[in-house]
């Protein structure tokens, strides 16, 4: 139970019911403004960058209060784009990441780590560096979301429990049946639930909606929002026929995925097409009105 003594806490307390931190946001940005440009001038395939001695730093800073973090490690691949687009993509990966307890009863969390890899133009002049900065630390807070929900829950450790499941993010949510398949159980996983709504309410902050009309145009365009409502649209029988008209080796993928959805103390079961895709209808219905939900709510926190 959660005694609420002032206002402050009131008002924490019922973000994160939304799935959502300002404190969170304003970690994202401060991370991205240190290194999106260090990173812009990697000369190499792979390199680490590491922000030290924070609790120095940003003592007395509201987001460092709420989430005193001492120091942070990017491990960052840059890939070069073949047609000049660019993406990103993060991963939280807290390998060594610790809280310790300082004499003062306080506590620091050190080493988090994120591993990133960016697709990125050969020509990195005629980047846009704010709408980079944008997508950057819109990922970046999706990550520290993790971190945030691993402290703000009392959790035993920093690390998720995962098996299988990254064979969900194979695909993508715009690809075929089988893509959207994996991609739709990777965002019911119970850990990425209030990070995609973070990443979402980021988004969305960052545009400054200045009423509810512009705030639900935001929404809609939101890459979040189209997860809900493909998730709402399910339908186990269009799916079996759109499986039906794709290759082996595609079909090969979802036997993969079926195989980690049953799996059971790592143990894979195999059950038929149609029992596997009408067993996840009311799992991705039920994410689906979660995620919508969560999302339309975020209107009277960003």
């Amino acid at each position: 139970m959660k005694v609420i003594v002032n206002r402050k806490q009131y008002d924490k307390l019922i973000n994160e019911s939304r799935g959502y931190s300002k404190n969170v946001e304003k970690w994202a940005d401060y991370v991205t403004d240190e290194l999106l440009v260090p990173i812009l001038k990697q000369d190499v395939d792979e390199d680490v960058y590491l922000l030290t001695k924070l609790s120095l730093k940003l003592k007395g800073k509201d987001f460092y209060e709420d989430l005193p973090i001492d120091s942070i490690i990017l491990t960052v691949i840059i890939v070069d784009s073949k047609d000049d687009e660019a993406s990103i993509d993060m991963q939280y990966a807290p390998t060594y990441t610790q809280m310790i307890e300082n004499e003062d009863g306080t506590y620091n969390i050190l080493d988090v780590e994120v591993e990133v890899v960016m697709t990125l133009p050969k020509d990195r002049d005629g980047i846009d560096l704010s709408t980079l900065h944008y997508y950057f630390s819109s990922h970046l807070s999706h990550e520290f979301m993790h971190l945030n929900e691993w402290v703000s829950r009392g959790l035993q450790s920093p690390k998720e429990l995962k098996g299988c499941e990254s064979v969900y993010t194979e695909g993508s949510i715009y690809g075929d049946a089988i893509d959207r398949i994996g991609y739709m159980l990777y965002v019911s996983l119970s850990f990425e639930n209030n990070a995609f709504i973070q990443q979402a309410a980021t988004m969305i902050s960052k545009r400054n909606p200045e009423n509810k009309q512009q705030f639900m145009t935001y929404l809609k365009e939101n890459p979040i929002y189209y997860f809900a409502e493909t998730m709402l649209s399910y339908n186990p029988n269009e799916y079996l026929e759109e499986i039906k008209k794709l290759d082996k080796d595609r079909v090969k993928q979802l036997y993969k995925i079926m195989m980690c959805f049953y799996s059971k103390d790592g143990v894979p079961k195999v059950k038929s097409f149609d029992r596997f895709l009408n067993d996840i209808d009311r799992k991705l219905k039920l994410t689906g009105e979660y995620l919508k939900k969560k999302l339309l709510g975020l209107i009277t926190v960003v």
